[in-house]
């Protein structure tokens, strides 16, 4: 346990070893003397004092006051000790290990944790990185230096759900259904012609950015339910774009199935994709976000994944994990720190636009996300966005959003 606090306290600090160690975590007031800052446990999981996990308030922001200060002869106050009453060392536990996902808290119809039930997101917080808030008030308290204001990394990634519309029999079929007889004939003349793949269009506006990161998260099943469309790995449409990414050194990560949550199934996707890549592939992000149990995440770091990139709400943009800032998984069930660093992810593109998600016009859309980038660059955090290679056809206002966006993160 006292490593999982020291873990927490580091966090607070950004990452800062030693200011951490001015840190106290007791109600013992003989023991605040030797302290900067005293953080009072609150009845929770971390004191033993209460066994199950309880929610937090979120919505007021901590306060700190001076305890054992001397007035001295010139009348200047000297010494004392910093005192936070509320326990921003519990709440920082329960968002890092997602404790709200081993409540009984309403699901959607594919098992998943919506904002609006969520703990942040009943509490309006679903907008406000609230670690990275108590993080700033530590920070100054113990007189460091608060970082930079920019954004650490940028990770554009993209879901390849569909790698094509009209190059395999039922894309062909329901082509010729709905009058793109024309269409899919061109796209079966040539790969580059086929609405879905927009990679090469999708590269060139990634490449704008420097220092971004492209990953690209592949499927590794077969392509049932909610798992449709499944491609042909080591096929040639597949290789294509193999070729593609590997030529401009894109990162090629897991998009595990949509049952894999289910039959805890990660390890023998990730074997099965990379009989089919030239690297060990250690990035994952779950089909439709399915994160729907802590017992999930520690399956993906027992798959042998070191990143993963699931953590977004599917129904609001925002900040799930509390944080612009990737974090370690704590296990919700041992509160032990794993191996596992979560990559808050920030927006999606069909959060924004879907009719039963957001629903905003593509001038709301860059406004919220523009917010959201500038809370990141704010706080010194990591912008993790993904738009989907099928999301930038005629019938949506991605395409343009996506450019504008790009074009924001150049500025």
């Amino acid at each position: 346990m006292e490593d999982t606090v020291d873990y927490i306290k580091q966090f607070l600090l950004y990452g800062n070893e030693e200011a951490a160690k001015w840190i106290g975590y007791t109600r013992d007031e003989s023991e605040w003397e030797q302290y900067k800052l005293v953080i009072i446990p609150g009845d929770n999981l971390l004191t033993g004092e209460r066994k199950e996990w309880t929610v937090p308030d979120f919505t007021n922001q901590p306060k700190a006051i001076k305890r054992g200060e001397i007035i001295d002869e010139f009348g200047e106050t000297t010494g004392g000790t910093w005192v936070i009453e509320d326990d921003i060392i519990y709440k920082a536990l329960f968002l890092l290990s997602q404790a709200e996902l081993t409540m009984d808290l309403p699901r959607d119809k594919h098992g998943r944790l919506a904002c609006k039930d969520s703990v942040l997101g009943s509490q309006g917080m679903m907008t406000i990185p609230v670690l990275d808030e108590y993080s700033r008030l530590v920070t100054k308290l113990l007189e460091q230096a608060l970082p930079e204001q920019h954004i650490s990394k940028i990770y554009l990634t993209h879901d390849v759900d569909f790698l094509t519309s009209y190059r395999h029999p039922r894309g062909f079929l329901g082509a010729i259904k709905r009058g793109h007889l024309r269409d899919a004939l061109r796209a079966l003349h040539m790969l580059e012609n086929d609405p879905a793949y927009t990679f090469r269009w999708i590269h060139a506006q990634d490449q704008r950015v420097t220092g971004a990161e492209e990953v690209y998260f592949i499927k590794a099943t077969q392509g049932k339910g909610y798992d449709y469309h499944q491609y042909k790995l080591g096929g040639s449409d597949f290789n294509a774009l193999m070729n593609l990414l590997e030529d401009e050194d894109a990162t090629i990560g897991l998009h595990s199935s949509y049952y894999a949550t289910e039959n805890k199934s990660f390890r023998e996707e990730k074997k099965h994709l990379e009989e089919f890549v030239p690297d060990n592939v250690v990035f994952h992000r779950s089909h439709f976000l399915r994160v729907n149990s802590a017992a999930d995440l520690i399956a993906v770091a027992n798959a042998g994944f070191t990143d993963d990139f699931s953590l977004g709400w599917p129904d609001h943009i925002g900040f799930r994990f509390g944080t612009t800032r990737p974090a370690r998984f704590i296990n919700p069930s041992t509160l032990e720190v794993t191996g596992l660093t979560i990559h808050p992810l920030v927006v999606m593109d069909r959060t924004l636009s879907n009719k039963t998600y957001m629903r905003l016009s593509e001038e709301e859309a860059y406004y919220s996300t523009q917010q959201l980038i500038d809370k990141v660059r704010q706080h010194g955090g990591e912008l993790v966005l993904l738009w989907h290679n099928t999301n930038f056809g005629p019938d949506t206002y991605h395409k343009q959003l996506y450019k504008e966006i790009i074009d924001y993160l150049c500025e």
